[in-house]
This record gives structure tokens, sequence and C-alpha cells, in this order.
């Protein structure tokens, strides 16, 4: 009997071997490879965002064939939902966990064209509305949940620079860091006055910790393999000193060169509350963070 349960499990694995994977499919734009088009995208989508937070897929709402094109094109409307994950953050997307509703959830409804480019789906142009759950319907559900600020409010801001020069003050890295931007904002009234709730990412410059505080302006934001990248959370209540948390397992980062963060052409010069998902291809800069390659220890 023993011998016969062994047999059977190698059939099943030399059965399971000898299906095609992904990669052996020839992507021909059919509605039953769907799947392989939106995983895809959500990829592409993902690799070509450069500000504030990773996005997941949620659904597929209806789809377009173009019949008789050569390569095969087909039109997809998506629905991704924003992540708690960073673009800092080095995290594969299927651990990255979705907002809550009381966090003010993200969603994009993304008109994506896949199509066929030597046998592999390939993404070929997308457009994204990005918006935020609607506030007023949270404070229903929710009246004493936080609510998103506008990502250039200045006294949220205060809050952040206030936050980030303790970090620099307490942190034992001896480079300085600046901050690359400011993922999110929320704000929450308490007995003791306005609290910000705030989320950001820094990057290593070519100061030291030392040096810095007399000569900001001349530190530079390192690029290439040589970048160092964080992410913080602070909280500031009333008028007491901001609690800052950094997330120290993905803040040490080694990253190829020639990638860069860019502006959002077209869309907004300043977002409101939330960065939104922007068209592709962006210029050439050496200032945000490209695609990580692997982790760095920290410095000794």
């Amino acid at each position: 009997m023993r011998e016969l349960v062994i047999l059977a499990a190698l059939v099943l694995a030399l059965h399971a071997a000898s299906l095609p994977t992904d990669t052996d499919v020839q992507y021909e734009c059919q509605e039953d490879q769907d799947n392989i088009a939106t995983l895809e995208a959500e990829s592409f989508i993902n690799d070509h965002h450069r500000h504030g937070y990773k996005f997941k897929f949620f659904s597929l709402d209806s789809r377009s064939a173009e019949e008789k094109t050569d390569p095969c094109e087909v039109v997809l409307r998506l629905t991704l939902e924003e992540t708690e994950c960073h673009i800092v953050n080095p995290k594969p997307l299927d651990q990255c966990n979705t907002r809550m509703e009381t966090q003010t959830k993200v969603t994009a409804k993304c008109n994506v064209t896949v199509s066929s480019v030597e046998g592999k789906a390939a993404v070929k142009r997308y457009i994204c509305d990005t918006e935020p759950a609607s506030h007023e319907i949270l404070v229903t559900k929710c009246p004493d949940c936080p609510s998103l600020l506008p990502l250039h409010d200045p006294k949220a801001l205060e809050s952040v620079k206030t936050a980030l020069q303790k970090f620099n003050k307490e942190s034992d890295h001896k480079s300085y860091f600046k901050l690359m931007e400011v993922g999110r904002i929320s704000t929450q009234w308490m007995f003791s006055g306005q609290s910000f709730f705030a989320q950001f990412a820094i990057m290593e410059t070519n100061c030291t910790n030392k040096e810095a505080p007399q000569n900001e302006e001349s530190c530079k934001a390192l690029c290439g393999d040589q970048a160092r990248y964080g992410f913080c959370k602070s909280t500031k209540v009333g008028n007491e000193e901001p609690i800052v948390e950094l997330r120290p397992s993905y803040f040490i980062l080694s990253m190829p060169e020639g990638r860069h963060q860019f502006p959002c052409h077209g869309f907004v010069k300043i977002p409101p509350s939330i960065y939104p998902i922007c068209p592709f291809p962006p210029p050439r800069l050496c200032r945000g963070p490209p695609d990580f390659i692997r982790p760095r220890p920290p410095p000794q």
C-alpha cells in the first residue's frame, strides 16, 4: 500500500511538472487569459508608480478585445486598491495589506491596454482615476476616525519637519537624511488639541549627521547603489513633542542607478491628499526611489 501511495505521488508530481506555466503559455488576448493580463497590468503600473503607495489588483470590471489586430489587443477596466506598503518598501505585493475603511481607502479605476509581444502579455498604455473614499461617508460610519489632510498642509508639514529633525538627532546612522516625500497626513481633534499623524519617506544624503544642521541646503540625496531610503510614521498630539516610528525592516536598501521620481504631467501639480497613479513614461532623473534589488546590511 505504501508503494502505491509513493507511486501516485510521483505520477502527480510528473503531471504537475508537465503542465505549462504562465511563462510557457502564448498570450493571445483570450478571455480565459485575463488573469495573465491583470497580473501584468498590476505589476507594470506599480513598476512605473514613483510616489505614494503600491496598489493591488481588486477586480476586473470589464474587457473589450480588438478584433483582427496583429498583435492582438485587449482593453481591461480594472479596480486597484492602495496598500499600506510605500514604494520604498521592498516587501512583495502579495504581502501588502490594503487599507481598512477607517484609514480612508484609496481606489484607482484604470483602463489598461494589453497586447501580445513575442507571445507575452505587455502593457501598451494605461490611464487611472485615483480617488480617496468619501470623507462624508466615513464620518457617518466612524466620527472619531482621523481625516486626510492635503499633502501640502502647512501645519501638518511642520509636524513632519519636527519629526525628521528628531529622527536625525536620535538616529544611530552616521548619514543625514532628508525628506523624500510625505505619503499621507491625517488629523484628529483631541482634548489636548489638534493631532497630526504623518507617514513619510526619507532618503540618505552625502552629509554626515554632524555637519548637516549647519549646511543642510548643500546636502544632496545619494543615487544608485549608494542610496538608502526609509519610511517613518510620526504622531504629534497638540503641543507635545512628536513620536517618530521608523520601519527598520526595510530601511537599508541597495538600488540600481539611473532611476528617478517624476511629476504627474497633466494631472495635479500639488496632489490634494493622495498621490494619483500617473501615466508612463517618466523623464530620466536621479532623485527618487527606483526598483529595489536587494537588502543591504546596515553600516557598522
